[in-house]
This record gives C-alpha cells, structure tokens and sequence, in this order.
C-alpha cells in the first residue's frame, strides 16, 4: 500500500512498529484477557499510518462467530453481501479512516454499476482498526455496530455513505449514538428499532470477529479492496479504473 499524503498528526510517535504493537496488544487485552506474548515484526513507513486504519496482521485463530449476526451476512460471516454476481469483490473499511471515505466514494459508483450488471458479488467488511484513534477509545467498533444495525434495516450501503460524509476528525470523541442513530434518518432508514440497536450494540462482537478474520487473512491496513482474491491499488488516481480493470481480468 502506498504511503497517504495527510498530515501526520503532531502526536503520531516515531516508531511505526512500536505503535502498531501498542494497537494490537490493547486490541487483544479488550477481546481476551491475556496479552499476546509475541507479535511478528512489520516494516511500514511513518506516513502509512497517516489518514488509514492499521494493525498488525496475524494468524491466530479468530474463534468462533457470534450467535447474532446483522442481516445479509457473508457465509464466512465476516461481512456483509451487499450484491450478487460472478466476481467477488472484498471491502475492508474503517469508518473512522479518512483514506477509507475517499476510496468509498471514489469507487462507489463504479461499484454500483458493476453490481447492477451482476459482474461482482461485492461484500464489505466494517472492521474496527482505528478504534484507540478516538478518544474515548471505541468510535470504529460503535460506528460499524451502527452500521451492522442499518444493515438489519436493509440500508448498510446508504448508512455507510452517510458515515463517511459525516466523518469526525481522528483523536476526538468520534460520533455519539444518539448522533448516530440520527443519522439513519439520512440514510433512508425509518424503523424505531434502529435507534434502539444502535443504542444497545448486539452487534459489537460480531465487529470485533470480523476485525479478526482481517487481521487473520493478513489484512493490515484499511482501505483493502480484493478482486477474486487478489488486492488491488486504490491509492492513485484513478481507484475506479483500477476496480474496473481488475474485475474485467477476473472475468475472462
């Protein structure tokens, strides 16, 4: 993945590497309750940290599946099918990352017209990699609950969209949840329950399985976007053509 232009916050640390190891043992002591003993070694610039959800990939088991699942979960149940068609397209998104917001909406009209041709079967993943990037800690994990919730209303892709063009800035208190549960209004979501979903949070450990399974694939930064298995660039200028390309190889 290539390096983001954002400005580094004035308090990202120096050390990448000891950063990422702080994310993952925090991330492991909030879903066990030992810490991991060893963490394998990654090489990252400073920048790549910068405007994008992070952490270190690893292949432990990420357990089993929460029994409560959002509607239109993947078989795996590490997402959510969004669209039925020949080529699988793969989306790990953090709603608190910036380089996520421009990706999704870079590529969500393209997206939009492949799945209504039938050429993807397009699943996304709300994973939660940037959740000690708000303070208090949490946003990414509460925002994709809500999330999971408008996908139980039947609006996930127009609730996402709404996420992004409402984006809080990193390092604040993100969204509350009565903001939140708000905002299923703009997405077209009209149902009482919402509020109430978004408010109790079922689907919490079920984000926190997905974010598992990612980091479990080897999936260490957000935005990731798979074609028929295989990543593709959406870091340039022309994200949309890159998608286009790679799903019309898949194809043949």
């Amino acid at each position: 993945m290539e390096p983001t232009h954002t400005p580094a916050p004035t308090n990202t640390p120096a050390d990448p590497d000891a950063l990422v190891r702080d994310m993952v043992r925090k991330r492991q002591r909030r879903r066990r309750t030992a810490v991991v003993s060893t963490v394998a070694a990654v090489v990252l610039t400073a920048a790549a940290l910068v405007g994008a959800g992070l952490v270190r990939a690893n292949s432990s088991d990420p357990g089993k599946a929460p029994d409560r699942t959002p509607a239109g979960v993947a078989g795996d149940k590490a997402g959510i099918t969004a669209s039925r068609g020949t080529v699988r397209v793969d989306l790990y998104l953090d709603y608190l990352c910036p380089e996520c917001r421009n990706t999704e909406r870079s590529i969500a009209p393209t997206l939009k017209n492949l799945a209504a041709r039938k050429d993807i079967r397009l699943v996304y993943h709300p994973v939660a990699f940037l959740d000690d990037y708000s303070s208090p800690a949490g946003y990414s994990t509460r925002a994709a609950s809500a999330a999971a919730c408008a996908a139980d209303a039947g609006r996930f892709e127009q609730y996402t969209a709404v996420l992004f063009d409402k984006q809080p800035p990193e390092r604040g208190p993100g969204l509350s949840d009565a903001r939140l549960a708000e905002l299923g209004t703009d997405a077209g979501i009209t149902d009482g329950s919402f509020a109430r979903c978004v408010r109790d949070a079922p689907h919490k450990p079920w984000v926190t399985y997905v974010s598992d399974v990612a980091a479990s694939r080897k999936v260490s930064l957000t935005p990731t976007v798979m074609v028929a298995g295989e990543r593709i660039d959406v870091t340039g200028g022309d994200a949309a053509g890159e998608l286009t390309r790679a799903v019309a190889r898949a194809r043949r």
